[in-house]
């Protein structure tokens, strides 16, 4: 019997122009001594393994991300899909995924979308480049999804809550999961999360 497959995009940023991406790199902190931090991501790959595959996809240019190079990305590891694929976006990957089953068909269907912190649009949310969909004309997703699922903290510096709150209204079958103490998810562990994608 095949495992369930879970493939997770990863964050990022993206810029309208070179100058804000110029802006944003000496604006950031560098401690060439940091360790990396562990990720929620590959904690939920290891303890899945036995009965997932797991797929992290790495994304080009996370600073500086481009959504037309993501979806060709992307569309590399569609062929290796299969039916009832889970899809994880974090933040940009979130809107990422969201613009990309919006305006595509996967040729197979989607057991669980999750969309952590995702950001939507530029409201409130600079950095989001071309990864965001106009949430008043937003109509449908465009492939065979069979649930999805919003999680979001109240206290996320990143991306407020409400670009989850307003996508929620607009698709009311969305099933939410908010939080007042989790920020914008950087945490080493997602328990919830795990527990959503073992039903």
């Amino acid at each position: 019997m095949e495992k369930t497959q879970i493939v997770f995009v990863h964050g990022g940023n993206s810029f309208d122009n070179i100058a804000e991406f110029y802006e944003d790199l000496r604006q950031r902190e560098f401690d060439p001594y940091q360790s990396e931090r562990k990720k929620w991501r590959n904690t939920i790959a290891t303890d899945l393994e036995a009965t997932h595959e797991s797929h992290v996809l790495q994304m080009p240019n996370a600073l500086n991300a481009d959504y037309t190079a993501w979806s060709i990305w992307f569309e590399k590891m569609i062929p290796f899909m299969r039916n009832d694929v889970i899809l994880v976006g974090h933040s940009l990957g979130g809107g990422f995924l969201l613009r990309y089953l919006t305006e595509n068909k996967l040729p197979l269907t989607v057991k669980q979308l999750h969309l952590v912190a995702p950001c939507i649009d530029d409201l409130d949310c600079p950095g989001v480049g071309g990864f965001k969909i106009t949430v008043t004309t937003w109509s449908d997703f465009a492939s065979i999804i069979n649930s999805v699922h919003l999680w979001h903290s109240s206290d996320d510096d990143m991306v407020p809550i409400h670009h989850s709150e307003r996508f929620a209204k607009k698709y009311p079958p969305t099933q939410t999961h908010y939080f007042t103490d989790r920020g914008h998810f950087m945490d080493s562990e997602f328990s919830e999360l795990l527990v959503v994608i073992k039903k």
